[in-house]
């Protein structure tokens, strides 16, 4: 990691270093770290007096590794590049640092950032396909370096049972998994309790039992080979309090319109279409016209309406 060139700032009275620190960006106040031991010195100074800038990082980890900086209503990235021609080029709220070695400099990165600013790894996104020999190690590193993630988006076109596997066992992850590898069909998925919200993009590889085994507030499936069969025994179990007790919102792609006839063979009512309703999805108030309820056990009630995904269908449960 080389320092870029000297700050013409570092020689002025320290009020007046004070002010001209507090119109920077999170970027530009790293890059300015970055120029000299004084600098570092100041910089870190500077965000010990100002507590009210809690800034988080978002790790970027693909064939062009960045590292984010969030903490107002954009997020500033330094992206580790191998073409010498785009260093130190600026482009929308982003800096380019050519680097030999990226995947090594932007531990450094992140390593620094935590160490001297104590910014916080908050989210990671991570091509499980861009550094295929190295996803071991990769993940041994966040695991050493990173405190528990709040949310974290896993992609790949290569069949990633074992690296998803091993990420999931080896990384406290707090609340948000998304999941958008390609996985094998008999793969068993295995979430910590930790999990709230769970995505995942090919599904085709969930059965009944492992959804059941979700303990997740939030679920959303695409391309899955779930029946209407099994989704009718999903809700017959979650109207008697069998399974997924937590489960507050669900998504999951169905063929047609006919497949209700199938999937609400149960006690059901068929809410007036003229009722409007304010519920909630996940934490966000929803309105829903009409619908169709369905009653726990203890009481609580779950709407059902159809959602249009692309060419898809969804339907989606929301319980009150």
């Amino acid at each position: 990691m080389k320092d870029p060139t000297e700050f013409p700032l570092l020689h002025l009275p320290l009020l007046a270093i004070k002010e001209v620190l507090s119109t920077l960006s999170p970027l530009d106040l790293f890059n300015f770290s970055l120029a000299s031991l004084k600098s570092k010195k100041i910089a870190k100074y500077f965000f010990k007096q100002h507590l009210k800038l809690q800034y988080r990082l978002w790790l970027d980890i693909e064939e062009e590794l960045a590292v984010g900086i969030i903490g107002t209503e954009n997020i500033y990235y330094f992206k580790l590049i191998s073409d010498k021609t785009k260093d130190g080029l600026c482009e929308e709220r982003k800096l380019f640092k050519y680097s030999e070695d990226p995947l090594s400099d932007f531990k450094k990165y992140v390593e620094y950032a935590i160490d001297n600013f104590c910014w916080p790894v908050s989210s990671l996104y991570f091509n499980l396909g861009a550094f295929i020999a190295q996803n071991i190690s990769i993940i041994d590193w966040l695991k050493f370096h990173v405190e528990p993630f709040s949310y974290f988006y896993l992609k790949s076109n290569i069949v990633s049972d074992e690296y998803v596997s091993y990420f999931l066992n080896n990384i406290e992850v707090d609340s948000n998994l998304v999941l958008a590898t390609k996985i094998s069909d008999n793969f068993q998925l295995v979430l910590p309790r930790s999990i709230e919200i769970l995505e995942i993009h090919q599904s085709d590889f969930v059965t009944l039992d492992q959804l059941s085994s979700f303990d997740c507030e939030l679920i959303t499936l695409y391309n899955t080979k779930i029946s209407n069969q099994e989704l009718n025994q999903f809700f017959k179990n979650w109207m008697t309090s069998k399974s997924n007790i937590n489960l507050q919102t669900f998504s999951i792609h169905i063929e047609n319109m006919e497949s209700l006839e199938t999937i609400f063979d149960l006690p059901h009512e068929v809410v007036d279409p003229g009722t409007v309703r304010t519920l909630r999805r996940w934490i966000h108030p929803f309105t829903v016209t009409g619908g169709i309820d369905i009653k726990r056990d203890d009481g609580r009630i779950a709407t059902f309406f159809i959602e249009p995904y692309m060419e898809f269908l969804h339907l989606v449960m929301l319980a009150h």
